[in-house]
């Protein structure tokens, strides 16, 4: 969610019309794509840029982004990309979110290139240095702070995910085969093992399972690759999440499970 105040939304939202642009109905429209892909449209040493970090998050709502940076002397170059695996909607809250926490008065972008995503918003003025734009469910960061414009890559970009839109987004997902759950009940102070199966027809290489519970009811004292175990805190039905996402497209499948404590005899 936004933390910028609802006023400041508001005018942000209706001066760049963002209640008036139209993304397809269909959730399961979206970019399908390896974006290892992108690598050939990102700065280069030739060109005197070295790279300092490229990293892969994944975040609740099912949203997971990479993110690349580069340096040349004081200058900076950033790409972040985060792609929902379920709709626009995290992809949309994620842009709104991203772009209006600002301690400015009022949020700077204005409406961008109309030929960039379904909704581009940019630092006025010319060059395009500070671009980021919504295309179906990705939403798209790029900075360049060394006054060169950004807008070849962002071409390149947005010619890629256009390349690459499925009608079928949900088949493409990272599957889970089951999750087990070594005890469906036990006592508080007893410890319990979550292990998540991914079907075998997949490239385990790129793929990274994340489990998340409350620490308030499970407290994590053991974990693998595939697992986590826990010792119950405290009685009641404690929901634990599986995420499975997949670092090259980006995409993740979550699955819920429930432990059952007992109280301590």
């Amino acid at each position: 969610m936004s933390l910028v105040n609802p006023q400041k939304l508001k005018e942000f939202k209706d001066r760049i019309g963002f209640d008036q642009v139209v993304f397809s109905p269909n959730p399961d429209v979206g970019v399908v794509a390896d974006w290892d892909g992108v690598k050939e449209f990102l700065p280069t040493s030739e060109a005197g840029w070295e790279p300092f970090s490229e990293d892969v998050y994944t975040h609740s709502g099912g949203l997971v982004s990479r993110n690349w940076v580069f340096r040349r002397g004081k200058a900076t170059f950033i790409l972040r990309i985060h792609v929902s695996s379920n709709g626009t909607a995290a992809a949309r809250e994620r842009f709104l979110s991203g772009v209006t926490i600002t301690s400015m008065r009022r949020v700077p972008y204005v409406r961008g290139p109309a030929w960039l995503g379904q909704l581009s918003v940019q630092m006025p003025g010319t060059p395009l240095r500070t671009v980021f734009w919504i295309f179906h469910n990705v939403y798209v960061e790029l900075r360049d702070t060394s006054g060169i414009s950004v807008e070849p890559i962002a071409r390149s970009l947005q010619g890629y995910m256009e390349r690459h839109v499925s009608q079928h987004v949900s088949q493409s997902l990272p599957r889970i085969d089951k999750v087990t759950v070594s005890k469906s009940q036990l006592q508080v102070g007893e410890e319990v093992e979550i292990q998540v199966h991914p079907k075998q027809s997949q490239s385990l290489q790129q793929l990274r399972i994340e489990i998340q519970s409350n620490p308030e009811e499970l407290d994590l004292t053991k974990q693998s690759s595939t697992s986590s175990t826990y010792q119950a805190l405290r009685p009641g039905k404690s929901t634990v999440e599986a995420w499975l996402s997949d670092t090259k497209f980006l995409l993740m499948s979550r699955v819920q499970v429930q432990v059952d404590v007992q109280p301590k005899k």
